[in-house]
C-alpha cells in the first residue's frame, strides 16, 4: 500500500531535509498568519533577521533572506512607516543604507517569537530535549561544513 506522505518514496537525506523545511516554514507562516500580529510574514522574518544580525545593509539583509533586493524594499518600506525600523546611511560606505530595529519593534518582536516558538514546539513535540539538542548541532555542523565548501 503506497502512502501521499512526503516520506515514502525517495527518503535521501536532502529530499527530507527540504521537505521537513517546507512544512515547518509553512506552519510557521500559518502560526503568523493566525495571531494576527498587524505584519505580513515576510515582514516578521525581515524583523527577526535583522534583528539576528544587528544593523545589517539592505543587500546583506535580502541575501540572508534569500529574497532580492527589490523584494526586500517593500517591506522595509511598510515596517519603516510602522516605526520599526529605521534606514541609516551606512558610515562605510555612503551608497548603501543599514536597517536598525528602532524601539518600537521589540514588542512586535516578542510577539512573533512566541507565536514562532509555539508552532515550533507543536512540530518538535515529539523529540525529546536530547534529540533536539543533538539535531540542532548536527543541522549546525550540516550548514557549517555547505558553506565552507562553497
Amino acid at each position: 500500500m503506497e502512502s501521499d506522505s512526503p516520506m515514502h518514496g525517495d527518503d535521501s537525506l536532502g529530499f527530507l531535509l527540504v521537505t521537513a523545511a517546507r512544512l515547518l516554514r509553512g506552519r510557521m507562516e500559518s502560526a503568523l498568519q493566525m495571531a494576527d500580529l498587524n505584519v505580513t510574514t515576510s515582514e516578521a522574518r525581515t524583523l527577526t533577521m535583522a534583528q539576528r544580525l544587528g544593523a545589517v545593509r539592505q543587500t546583506e539583509l535580502a541575501a540572508s533572506l534569500g529574497i532580492e533586493p527589490m523584494s526586500l524594499v517593500s517591506h522595509l518600506d511598510r515596517l519603516e512607516k510602522a516605526g520599526l525600523i529605521r534606514r541609516v546611511p551606512d558610515p562605510s560606505d555612503r551608497r548603501s543604507k543599514l536597517v536598525r530595529l528602532t524601539r518600537e519593534a521589540q514588542p512586535q518582536l516578542k510577539q512573533i517569537r512566541q507565536v514562532l516558538d509555539g508552532a515550533r514546539g507543536a512540530a518538535m513535540q515529539d523529540f525529546s530535549s536530547a534529540e533536539l539538542a543533538n539535531f540542532q548541532s548536527y543541522l549546525q555542523r550540516l550548514c557549517h561544513d555547505l558553506m565552507s565548501d562553497a
